[in-house]
Order: C-alpha cells, then structure tokens, then sequence
C-alpha cells in the first residue's frame, strides 16, 4: 500500500443546488495495518469510532480498492468488505464500517447531496438494505474516483458541475455492475410465513413486500412482477394471510419502525421516510391507527420497559 492520503470538504453554492445533485466533499486514505480508523483531521460531523457509529445528513460512496474490512448499519448484519466492494451510505440510517487490524484498506470516498438522489432512493434504485456491493470491475469505478480528486487537487477552491457528473458515473457504474454480479434475490420475510405460505405467487408477492416497503410500493408495482391478475393476487393474497397487500405493506412499515424506534435514537422524520412512509405525520397517523399511541410515545414506553426490567 503507498502512503497517499488526501481530503477536502467542497464550498456549496446556489449554482451546485439548482442542479440537483451536488458534491459536498472527497477524498483517499491508506490505512495501513494496525492503524487507528478513522484517520484524524475530520471534522465532527463525519468522525466517528467502531462503538458509537454515526448518522450523516447526506450521501456517501465509499470504494475499497485494497485490504477488506467490515460494515454495519441499521437494518443489515455485519457484511464483509473487501478490495473491489463499494459501500453505500445513506442520510440518516445510522452506520459503522472499519478495516481489519492485520489488513488495514485503501479507500476512495466521496459525500453529496440533491434532491436527484432523494428520487432515486424513493424509485427503488438505491437501497439502503443493500449498501455494500460487490463489484465485477471496481478498475473503471477507480479510475472516475482518480478524476475526481485530481481536480479538485487542481482546482481546491472550486466545485464545478462536472464533479457531479463524475460522482453520478461512479454511481450508475456501481449498479450497473452490481445488477451483473447478482444472481439471486433477497429472500427476507417473516419467518412466520416462511413456515406457513404454500401458495407461490403469495410467498413471492411477499417477498417483494418486504424488500421493497422501504421506498413508494403499490399494488401495481406489485402485480407488475408477478404472472398474475391484480384481481387474482389480492383473492389469492387475502386467502392466504388474512389481510390485504395494503395491509401488509403497512405491516411491514410500522414493524420496522417499530425495530428502529427501539433501537436507535434516528428522528422519526427519518425513520418515517426510510421505512416508506411519505412523511412523519403520515407515519403518526398509521402508528395511532394500528397501536393507538404516536410513534414518540411508542418510543418512551420501550425505553421505559427496558429501564423496569434492568
């Protein structure tokens, strides 16, 4: 590993706004083996150790080009970083990632912001169930991240357009890879009904229920992937779980906010709107609908019942 270490954090002007999509900051570091991580110089905002994690208010696109690590965030098992891997961070989902003491990494990293990102999160492009990927040719991804940081090394006191572009090509880079190297789909549902639903149609339909409840689901969207009618799938669906597919991608939304709610200390604006619903007050709506208490109460009574039973 060579000992290049470089980072900067961008000025933002009302021009970088207007396009929708801008870069914040950028940068490499080389983590040699038993080193301390994160390495110093950052300010508050993006520090942070192994034990506490953080949250950021923006996205970030971590490259891992040597040496392997791992990562955590909420609503994600320790996953397994290394040299070809990308990692995705997203606003206000609380996270945590580090190299391996005995391999340390290198990393090219990038933060930004737009609204661009928001609609690409809402439209199911970015997942933040699936943050890291693993790349079939992080080379070309690495070569954009060189032509970022060589510009602004050029260029220190500027934030052109053209970091933007450069930032959007890393990222369709990344899913464009990561949709040929994946092979299969998630097949996280409720073990419940991993037990008990026969019907494959049904199970399918679940399936995409609760992979995808994160971001604006339909019944449609829904119908669209399945080799069925929508008046076929909600008879089948309501035959076997006893409730309708609005139902259970209501379900699905209240019991992992209820998770978060629980164990993290994320606004509710932000876990309404990284579990799927529009807005926190429509999430207070459904929570006072279904368990008849808003989701701050909900919060103080687990924290109380866990104070009671230490």
């Amino acid at each position: 590993m060579t000992d290049e270490n470089f980072f900067t954090y961008l000025p933002i002007s009302e021009n970088n706004i207007r396009w929708d999509i801008y870069l914040t900051g950028a940068g490499v570091a080389t983590i040699n083996p038993q080193s301390s991580y994160p390495p110093p110089g950052h300010p508050d905002l993006y520090n942070f150790n192994w034990k506490d994690g953080r949250v950021l208010p923006e996205y970030q696109i971590l490259l891992i080009t040597e040496g392997e690590g791992s990562f955590e965030s909420t609503g994600t098992e320790l996953i397994h970083v290394k040299a070809g891997s990308i990692m995705l961070l997203f606003p206000g989902v609380w996270h945590r990632y580090s190299p391996l003491k005995s391999s340390g990494w290198k990393e090219y990293w990038l933060s930004w912001n737009g609204e661009r990102l928001y609609r690409l999160l809402k439209k199911g492009v970015l997942d933040p169930t699936k943050p890291v990927l693993d790349l079939e040719h992080p080379d070309e991804i690495h070569k954009v991240f060189m032509r970022i940081i060589n510009h602004i090394k050029m260029h220190p006191a500027e934030n052109p357009s053209v970091l933007s572009a450069y930032a959007m090509e890393i990222l369709a880079l990344s899913i464009e890879s990561e949709s040929n190297h994946q092979t299969q789909q998630d097949n996280t549902v409720p073990m419940e009904y991993a037990h008990s639903v026969d019907d494959p149609i049904v199970f399918n339909a679940l399936q995409l229920i609760w992979n995808h409840s994160y971001r604006e689901l339909r019944v449609n969207d829904i119908v669209a992937q399945l080799p069925v009618s929508r008046r076929t799938l909600e008879r089948k669906f309501t035959d076997v779980v006893k409730h309708s597919i609005r139902s259970e991608i209501t379900r699905c939304r209240v019991a992992r906010s209820k998770h978060l709610l629980e164990n993290t200390q994320l606004p509710i604006k932000h876990i309404a709107y990284s579990v799927g619903f529009s807005s926190a007050d429509r999430m207070g709506k459904v929570f006072q609908r279904e368990l008849g208490i808003t989701p701050k109460e909900y919060r103080n009574k687990e924290k109380m019942t866990r104070n009671s039973d230490a």
